[in-house]
């Protein structure tokens, strides 16, 4: 067989997205290949019983979700016999009042995301669904966009408009790698045991991880047993037909989370999903042929017990099909996408039907033109960290993720199990002030200290109290760290940094290619800059150090370590003029932040060299000692106060915190944790990387613009685009809002209403309790961003007026940060 331009592996869902996106833009020479069969598949397309979920607490799944349903419904129907797509919506159904007021949060989210939706009384519950027991529900949210689609249906038919060509009964073994790039895939054909190609995506979900392990790219997800069942047909459906394809589904697909059920029409009968049942998890090496396993009656049991008092018309009635039907959990619950370290060995998996098209679209995108529409740090294929790839922590968390698949989870709370994965160097330290913790990348780091408790007498009257959803996992002793480094000086845990060395010849040269801000200062500077996507979008935001004329140090946050790593490492070679060596030395170093107006104080107490303004200007960087250790201290602050992040030796992490923390003493300097560091950078206005921008913002949009130097004279990613951004009127813009009522409270992705439009939702929210406000951060519409605008935040369904005001709230003259 001749050489193919890309072969897609795995004719499922997903493989047949990616083919439809893939062809959609302009790619012609395709060729999917199959273990099994395409119109009858071996994985979970052809027995998923075909729910679209438009609708999640995650903004980019929900973007994957509503696009899905779209993408779905736009497609001429594969077989006349049956609906391809059935726009019936969903019912999300609370029987319990927690469950209800999730909802509410989760209609406000839609309403921010783009994605309609309505809530609705038991007895409107019942009108959408008759069968229902109203009487056990509180409330339910109907989603239009969620669908119910024929599953291997909706494959072939995106094949068939691919126009790829298909090769069934072709199981691919092994991947052929010359010089690091992918040569061709092996296969146990006879015929075409070998296939050569430009390039691959492995689309084979379950089986993902054993042809991953192939090419040395690990993929930490597992496959679960899920129970479905239908029922014999029910005299309550006696008039619906199996000769009319209209019959076949005339009510919504319905989730009853609460009982971690979900159910759906099929025709007279229904049919019912069950996660209600210990996890059952099978190894990727263990699937076998196909994705259908035995029914297992005792799991089922308890749930058909709920089901018949939720739809009592099931009641005596025989289940006719049955089977447990495995699916991908992966480690986190998130898609993996992207390209292997094997040059053109890409991969598409972990995901379900929902977000099938999505995905497919994701990764032609990706493969195409470099980048992606959506922000794709939540599932880019090298975003684990190696604690992830273990088999004990995936075995132990894929568990958990499918024990919780519909559970209400906090945003701020950290995983229950496991725990103590990764600790700090300062943890034994951190202990004796009673630290309450929280996880960051799987390291704990401190969230607050309960021996600050004593702070509250004197702050208590700056600190609002807060109720309910607002106030789990929190706590008031949050504020007192806030307004304590504020007045006084705390000492921080930035174990979660991590460091990047840019070292050679060329490294001036290549440092300036790879950021947007002019990065040829002298030895010493610290610069604040972004990267750039091709398009323009914001990559990331970091501080870079120059400490030697060929030598740079790039501080980045450790949660997406692993993909920043690859990204510099494709920059470098695009870039190719070699005399460059990039190393991550984040291992051997912790840091530590000392922030607040006494900060140089203690510092001078502990280290020889002169620490004054004059000495230590603002944004620049130095190699002090303090007791016999060497440590790079950097001026500069996240918090928005005088002070310094320390970086220190891995090995001398203890002595150099117990000399601080001895200095301190004098001034009453406090341990301060993540939450204040929160509402600290909050209050000072600065952005948060995957929060408040990433790369579906541009730099000017997100107030960053002053970091994008297109005059430096060179060349750098993003550049060209970045030049007509700049030009282009802003049609949108980060904006500050503070709440107007003391009880107002927002957590992040609450909807923003003008005149009961919704215009934007919230990408940041703290309270500051310097300046005495709520504050939140969100994109609006430039007719919307003026100073003094007036607009309203809905929170659990109650709206707070609010007005967009000064950016930042706190020191916008810099004057307390270059004291």
């Amino acid at each position: 067989m001749k050489p193919f331009q890309i072969i897609i592996i795995g004719g499922g869902i997903v493989g047949a997205s990616a083919a439809y996106h893939l062809a959609k833009l302009g790619w012609s020479d395709i060729l999917v290949v199959d273990k099994g069969g395409f119109e009858e598949n071996d994985g979970s397309t052809s027995h998923a019983p075909g729910g679209v979920v438009a609708l999640s607490h995650n903004k980019l799944l929900t973007q994957m979700g509503t696009y899905g349903s779209d993408l779905y419904r736009s497609l001429a129907p594969f077989d006349a016999s049956r609906n391809t797509y059935n726009a019936v919506g969903g019912l999300e159904l609370a029987v319990t009042r927690e469950r209800w007021e999730d909802l509410k949060r989760l209609n406000g989210e839609g309403r921010g995301f783009g994605t309609e939706s309505f809530l609705l009384t038991p007895q409107e519950t019942k009108a959408k669904l008759p069968l229902l027991n109203e009487k056990l529900l509180v409330g339910s949210l109907f989603v239009p966009k969620t669908a119910i689609v024929a599953g291997a249906h909706v494959a072939n038919a995106l094949l068939r408009d691919s126009g790829a060509k298909l090769l069934p009964a072709t199981e691919v073994l092994d991947v052929e790698v010359k010089n690091g790039r992918l040569a061709a895939l092996l296969t146990n054909s006879a015929e075409h045991p070998r296939l050569e190609c430009e390039a691959a995506v492995l689309c084979t979900n379950i089986w993902g991880p054993v042809l991953g392990d192939r090419v040395g790219v690990a993929l930490p997800l597992l496959a679960y047993e899920h129970q479905y069942a239908i029922t014999q047909p029910l005299e309550a459906l006696k008039n619906f037909s199996r000769t009319r394809k209209e019959d076949e589904i005339i009510w919504p697909t319905t989730r009853s989370l609460d009982h971690a059920l979900y159910f759906r029409p099929h025709w007279d009968s229904y049919g019912v999903g069950n996660y209600r049942h210990a996890p059952r998890p099978v190894n990727p090496y263990a699937v076998g042929r196909s994705a259908l396993r035995p029914f297992t009656p005792e799991d089922f049991a308890e749930s058909w017990a709920v089901v018949n008092e939720l739809l009592p018309a099931t009641r005596g009635a025989e289940l006719t099909t049955r089977f447990n039907g495995m699916f991908a959990f992966p480690v986190d619950g998130m898609p993996m996408i992207g390209e292997s370290s094997v040059k053109g060995f890409w991969v598409a998996v972990g995901s379900w039907l929902t977000h099938a098209g999505g995905v497919g679209k994701s990764v032609a995108e990706w493969l195409t033109h470099g980048e992606t529409e959506w922000d794709m740090r939540l599932c880019h294929v090298h975003r684990f960290q190696p604690f992830q790839n273990t088999r004990q922590y995936i075995d132990v968390v894929c568990n958990k993720n499918y024990a919780e698949l519909y559970d209400i989870i906090h945003p701020r709370k950290a995983p229950s199990f496991p725990r103590n994965v990764r600790v700090s160097p300062f943890a034994s330290r951190w202990a004796s002030l009673n630290v309450e913790h929280t996880v960051f990348a799987g390291l704990e780091l401190p969230n607050w200290f309960e021996a600050n408790a004593r702070l509250l007498e004197k702050y208590e009257d700056r600190i609002p109290a807060r109720t309910g959803w607002a106030n789990e996992y929190w706590s008031r002793i949050q504020g007192a760290e806030h307004l304590a480094t504020r007045e006084n000086v705390a000492l921080f845990d930035l174990t979660g940094l991590s460091i990047l060395e840019v070292k050679g010849a060329g490294a001036a040269q290549f440092v300036n290619y790879l950021c947007s801000n002019q990065m040829d200062k002298p030895v010493g500077q610290i610069v604040y800059t972004t990267w750039l996507t091709p398009n323009g979008g914001v990559r990331r935001d970091l501080a870079v150090a120059r400490l030697a004329a060929d030598t740079f140090w790039m501080f980045i946050g450790e949660g997406t370590l692993p993909q920043d790593i690859v990204w510099v490492a494709d920059a470098l070679a695009k870039w190719g003029q070699g005399g460059v060596a990039v190393n991550d030395i984040s291992d051997s170093f912790t840091a530590l932040g000392l922030w607040g107006p006494n900060a140089r104080q203690v510092l001078q107490k502990v280290t020889p060299q002169a620490v004054s303004n004059e000495a230590f200007p603002y944004f620049t960087a130095q190699w002090i000692e303090i007791g016999y250790t060497r440590v790079l201290a950097l001026r500069l602050s996240y918090v928005g106060e005088l002070g310094w992040e320390l970086h220190i030796p891995m090995d001398a992490a203890v002595p150099v915190f117990d000399r601080l923390w001895e200095a301190g003493r004098e001034f009453g300097m406090t341990a301060a944790g993540m939450g204040a560091f929160d509402s600290l950078r909050l209050e000072k206005g600065y952005r948060l990387w995957g929060g408040d921008v990433y790369t579906e913002h541009n730099a000017y949009e997100s107030g960053l613009g002053w970091t994008v130097k297109l005059d430096k004279g060179v060349e750098f990613i993003g550049r060209e685009a970045s030049v007509k951004l700049k030009a282009a009127p802003l049609k949108r813009k980060l904006c500050c809002l503070t709440l107007n009522d003391v009880s107002g409270v927002a957590l992040g992705n609450e909807p923003i209403f003008s005149n009961g439009q919704c215009v934007g939702h919230v990408t940041s929210a703290n309270y500051g309790y310097n300046v005495g406000k709520f504050i939140v951060y969100g994109y609006l519409p430039i007719e919307y961003a003026a100073l003094g605008t007036q607009l309203e935040i809905e929170y659990f369904g109650q709206r707070f007026p609010a007005t967009v005001s000064a950016d930042p709230q706190w020191d916008a003259k810099m004057a307390r940060l270059k004291a």
